[in-house]
């Protein structure tokens, strides 16, 4: 069974002189990123124009932090068993917007894996000799 992460939430707070603010950066299983709930010292906003300059800064560097820290941790995870075969097909439960992830592999054995057939859809994996085990795999986009 393949884990699949669909949203995440990061919620920061930023200070503009002695006035505190609040927001949330959003993504999704597609890497779209989004800023939510708002909060500044007269209530909530739903725009970025109504904030401090520094307060949109600091917007802009927590959506830069976000995409580092989700690119840097696993998307997708899941064991492949093969019987008898060289060659095992992933597919992703939604399509990535691009392909630019990456894939590691974990096996007990010494044995040559290596990806083929990578798409938005998901990708293939090669082993070098007829395989009867498993292989664990983590995406990281």
């Amino acid at each position: 069974m393949a884990l699949t992460k669909t949203f995440s939430e990061f919620v920061y707070k930023s200070q503009s002189g002695t006035e505190t603010y609040y927001f949330t950066i959003t993504m999704d299983e597609q890497q779209n990123v989004a800023v939510k709930n708002i909060v500044t010292p007269t209530g909530i906003s739903t725009s970025t124009s109504l904030v401090p300059k520094s307060i949109s800064t600091d917007i802009q560097t927590a959506i830069g932090q976000v995409e580092t820290l989700v690119a840097q941790t696993s998307a997708i995870n899941g064991m492949l068993v093969f019987s008898s075969e060289v060659t095992k097909a992933v597919v992703f439960a939604s399509a990535f917007a691009n392909t630019n992830y990456r894939v590691t592999f974990s096996t007990e054995d010494f044995i040559p894996v290596r990806l083929t057939s990578k798409t938005v859809n998901g990708f293939t994996v090669e082993v070098g000799v007829t395989y009867t085990g498993s292989i664990g795999y983590d995406v990281f986009v």
